[in-house]
């Protein structure tokens, strides 16, 4: 894989002469922390300063995980951009720059400070603030909001990516190699994004946010979404796959009427053995094309979708009743 770009805690990480990875951890948590104790001490109520013994953990693991995930993701894309680039195509770098650009990122986080402030306070919790109180917030809140904002562009920029290079000619593998047609690694990028979507919004609705008769709505809209995210990057490799298999579906059926038109040639006469040979192999070849993905994933991988979208909903919904029926 080709050198990539820094993202932006990598960027501050490198001045600190200290292992990447630690330099990472310390750009990443110390903030988090601090705004985390500034929170507590003036009273700013957030779903990360509720209870100290909780929510503290929660947060550190939370924001771990949203900038690993978002490096994850990162690494994942680049990967399928090389991939692509051995089925023929030049997807180009232009748009995985724009996974790094900071500029972008802040716009994220500004739309992020103004539905959180505009919106889910008032409309989705019931809270309303003062105009002071509001910047309070802003200002306890706005680190988490730009490393959620980090994650987002990563997710988003990469499924966009994905949706792009299905645009671009490709050298398919033959369908007799991969009932994808090679195009399978794509399916499970997607699976893998979907995946740490959903466990980013667990963590955004933390369990000692459950007792919140608003938080479940959210949840389920929030999961079915999820479906959205697997399979919007995946429509126009869709349409390569729909397409291939017609046109191969169109060759076969032709050859079929070619021999076909032979053996008629023959009237009451008995068949040419070559000719039923070539019947038999394109029977056999008619149901190979028949197997071809009308998506680039397998059975498997819908079903690891099912389990990731499902099983968790189940649960989240069964610990939302357990939170409420215990009074949390």
């Amino acid at each position: 894989m080709t050198p990539r770009s820094a993202l932006w805690f990598e960027h501050f990480a490198s001045g600190l002469k200290l292992p990447l990875w630690l330099g990472s951890l310390l750009v990443i948590l110390v903030p988090t922390v601090a705004f985390w104790i500034l929170g507590t001490e003036i009273g700013i109520a957030t779903a990360y300063t509720g209870i100290p013994v909780l929510s503290l953990p929660l947060l550190t693991v939370y924001v771990v995980f949203l900038t690993g995930a978002s490096l994850l993701v990162y690494v994942r894309v680049l990967r399928l951009r090389d991939y692509t680039r051995t089925l023929g195509a030049e997807p180009g770098d232009g748009n995985l720059r724009s996974l790094v650009d900071v500029k972008a990122t802040i716009g994220i986080w500004s739309i992020l400070l103004f539905l959180t402030s505009l919106f889910l306070d008032p409309v989705a919790y019931g809270l309303h603030y003062s105009p002071y109180q509001i910047l309070l917030r802003l200002l306890v809140t706005g680190y988490l909001r730009f490393i959620q904002a980090t994650f987002l562009l990563m997710l988003a920029g990469s499924m966009f990516c994905i949706y792009k290079w299905g645009k671009l000619p490709m050298r398919l593998k033959p369908f007799t190699e991969d009932r994808s047609l090679g195009l399978s690694p794509y399916g499970s990028a997607s699976l893998l994004f979907v995946t740490l979507y959903l466990s980013a919004v667990v963590f955004t609705f933390p369990p000692i946010e459950y007792s919140n008769p608003t938080i479940l709505p959210g949840l389920v809209i929030f999961f079915l979404l999820g479906l959205v995210i697997f399979a919007g990057p995946l429509l126009t490799l869709r349409a390569k796959l729909v397409q291939t298999r017609k046109e191969k579906m169109a060759w076969i059926q032709r050859r079929h009427g070619h021999v076909i038109e032979l053996i008629e040639a023959s009237k009451d006469g008995p068949v040419d053995p070559v000719l039923a040979n070539e019947l038999i192999a394109i029977d056999s070849i008619r149901k190979d094309l028949d197997r071809i993905h009308s998506w680039p994933f397998n059975a498997s991988i819908l079903a690891r979708l099912a389990s990731v979208i499902v099983l968790p909903l189940v649960l989240l919904i069964l610990a939302t009743y357990l939170s409420h029926l215990l009074s949390i």
